[in-house]
């Protein structure tokens, strides 16, 4: 057992705004005392988790109970000897005032004296041990409240009835305890209420700021029974300040012979003469307002008006504090719900930035459990993320059956700082993609890692970036080796293609085989020379000289110098060149460069004998055209993508550097312009290029 005389417990919680709402509704609404117990004993069981209990109604000066009642008590408190040990512990609360909490020795879990500004007037007996949120503070709210009631209906039951404003008085004290009426009913109908039971000349209100200083609000009430004046003043001296002060009434019978009466403070009065009362109304301690009460000179005033001066000051007390709570909690409650919004909000935009980031992102503990993942993440395996969260990472993740060999998730947890590592994987159309993945310590305030971020970052695009700069590299190379060994190429082919014509003109022989020899000499010279020459184009990209040419007049000098070829592997040739073409501003050798690696290329393509080339030109509003199209055995669909990049050919070793294409593509767009091909396996390959019609005279 223990005796508890300071019922301010850390633990207990303030009372909720439901619960006093309800056990007051209870308490005052029902006329009857008894109903009105009950009603409030039942509820506080079935709230509170009570098993059943009693109220004593006895005041300390009472040899008997005045009521006694029980709702589903403990069997052994019928017993005599329990029942004796009962009763000697409520007349012990009786003379101490004190809370009781656990005895076990006679199942009471709460022995609770019923308080009121009138004295102590009874006990409550609770079986049973209280919920967790029942604090020492609620329990002694619920004393007071218990007592308040009791004391109300024995006043009422004591006076000799009939008297004036009894009755409005009564509705005062249930407004004030009512959850349905606002503090300014209660205040009105409290003056009223005044005025009637005293017969004042005035009845004047002062109710404190909640704020602990001494400012105050005054309201004057006439006879009439309305607000004559509403002020805000500073209570610091006078017959109400002193009050406040000492926590007491105070009965002046004539204010005039009372040195501290203040006017500012205390109020003008109609007739200087009269007299005071000033009855402070004190709750949680605190003097939470005063009624002041001017009537005739020397009138004395009966203990039952006091008594009933008393009730009303509390009843009024109790209704300011609870109004205060109230408007706190509902303040509370929407700071609450202000803070629950802005948190929403924060967590959907930080997921919103979460699961947009492109890259994959996710979070695990120390038992490699996913913690949040990201939608980038999960749509590589085409779910939802809450699918996959609080599973393995490995096994949600990877389908593996252990964390993945090589995870730098634990060294992460170990030494606290970033790791990184690289992965291959094959996605689902074949191809390799290649990651690069970072984790990161999420550390608490203790520096301990809790968490890990791991970071998926798709590289593959990168690595084939770093592939061709590497290329890039190789084909600097080459540049520099062929501007080294041009000169050196170059001297003895002019050397031999000279000497071939100078022979050619000065030998008159009339051997058809040496002038052919001759002939071909020339022909593999003039094309040694332009090999030289479209290397040293592509890896210098050289312009050429620009000037204004004719594009049917470079097709038809590229088709001269291939015209050996042609008839050697039997091509047939249908030309078909639009007529009244612009000239373009453009580099001839350079163009012809393009037109004779596209026919080479055709007539590669093509079956010997079997071969067929369509060339055409045509004009279409802004745009000329060339078309080269052959019946050759076409070109891969997988080799498509690639057939314009440096070094790439499908010819067999010896036959091909890979470089014509991407020369002619490079050409092509030094002029403005694009080309294009259509290619179907077995069919023939068509290349089309597009000069735009701004380059044209």
């Amino acid at each position: 057992m223990s005796l508890q005389s300071n019922p301010s417990s850390s633990s207990s919680l303030l009372i909720g705004l439901d619960l006093a709402e309800q056990l007051n509704d209870r308490l005052w609404m029902q006329a009857n005392l008894v109903q009105a117990l009950r009603s409030a004993l039942e509820y506080l069981c079935t709230t509170a988790g009570f098993k059943g209990g009693e109220v004593i109604v006895q005041t300390p000066q009472e040899d008997q109970c005045y009521l006694h009642l029980a709702l589903d008590p403990p069997y052994s408190w019928s017993q005599p000897l329990v029942r004796e040990k009962l009763n000697a512990l409520v007349r012990q609360i009786l003379s101490e005032e004190r809370l009781v909490i656990g005895r076990t020795d006679l199942e009471v879990g709460v022995a609770l004296p019923l308080t009121s500004p009138l004295g102590i007037q009874g006990v409550l007996l609770l079986a049973g041990e209280p919920s967790a949120e029942t604090g020492d503070e609620t329990l002694a709210w619920l004393g007071r409240t218990l007592g308040r009631r009791i004391a109300v209906e024995r006043t009422w039951t004591g006076l000799s009835g009939g008297r004036r404003g009894l009755q409005k008085a009564l509705t005062a004290i249930n407004a004030a305890h009512s959850a349905f009426h606002d503090l300014e009913t209660v205040e009105t109908l409290l003056a009223q209420a005044v005025n009637e039971l005293l017969g004042a000349h005035q009845v004047v209100l002062y109710v404190f700021e909640d704020t602990g200083s001494d400012l105050a609000l005054r309201k004057t009430m006439g006879r009439v029974g309305e607000w004559r004046s509403v002020t805000s003043l500073r209570l610091e001296r006078g017959l109400v300040a002193e009050s406040a002060r000492l926590k007491v009434p105070l009965f002046i019978p004539r204010v005039s012979e009372d040195a501290r009466y203040d006017p500012q403070c205390d109020g003008e009065l109609d007739d200087g003469d009269s007299a005071m009362i000033v009855f402070p109304a004190i709750a949680d301690q605190r003097v939470q307002g005063l009624i002041v009460v001017t009537h005739l000179p020397g009138r004395m005033v009966s203990d039952e008006e006091k008594r009933w001066l008393s009730v009303l000051a509390g009843a009024w007390a109790y209704a300011i504090h609870n109004t205060r709570l109230i408007n706190s909690l509902r303040v509370i409650n929407a700071n609450l719900e202000v803070s629950r919004w802005q948190l929403i909000n924060s967590r959907n935009t930080l997921r919103a930035l979460f699961d947009s980031l492109p890259n994959s992102i996710y979070i695990v503990d120390r038992q490699y459990t996913l913690m949040a993942v990201n939608k980038s993440r999960v749509s590589r395996l085409g779910v939802h993320p809450s699918q996959v969260v609080g599973k393995a990472c490995f096994v949600a993740l990877f389908g593996r059956s252990q964390p993945c060999a090589g995870c730098k998730v634990m060294d992460t947890f170990l030494s606290a700082q970033a790791q990184t590592r690289s992965l291959s994987e094959q996605a689902d159309d074949g191809s390799l993609r290649e990651w690069e993945i970072t984790t990161y310590p999420i550390q608490g305030e203790d520096g301990q890692t809790l968490q890990v971020i791991v970071y998926e970052n798709d590289v593959t695009e990168r690595r084939r970036m770093e592939s061709r700069v590497i290329q890039s590299e190789k084909l600097a190379a080459v540049g520099q080796l062929a501007a080294g060994v041009a000169h050196e190429i170059n001297n003895p082919l002019a050397a031999i293609l000279a000497n071939a014509q100078l022979l050619r003109r000065d030998l008159h022989s009339e051997d058809e085989g040496i002038e052919e020899s001759l002939r071909l000499i020339e022909i593999a010279s003039t094309r040694a020379v332009r090999v030289v020459q479209n290397l040293l184009s592509f890896a210098r990209k050289d312009n050429g000289e620009m000037t204004w040419i004719s594009i049917n007049q470079s097709l038809e000098k590229a088709l001269a110098l291939l015209n050996h070829e042609i008839v050697s592997r039997g091509v047939q040739v249908e030309i078909n060149l639009a007529e009244n073409l612009p000239e373009i501003f453009g580099s001839a050798e350079n163009l012809e460069s393009v037109w004779l690696n596209l026919l080479l290329n055709a007539m590669d393509a093509m079956p010997q004998g079997e071969g067929r080339l369509v060339i055409r030109s045509w004009q279409d509003d802004e745009t000329l055209y060339v078309s080269i199209r052959d019946n050759g055995y076409g070109i891969n669909p997988e080799h498509l993508p690639h057939i314009f990049e440096p070094f790439f050919t499908t010819k067999g070793p010896g036959k091909g550097t890979g470089l014509g294409l991407s020369l002619c593509y490079q050409i092509v767009r030094q002029h403005g312009g694009s080309i294009h091909v259509e290619s179907q396996p077995g069919e023939g390959t068509e290349f089309v290029v597009s000069l735009p019609q701004k380059f044209a005279n």
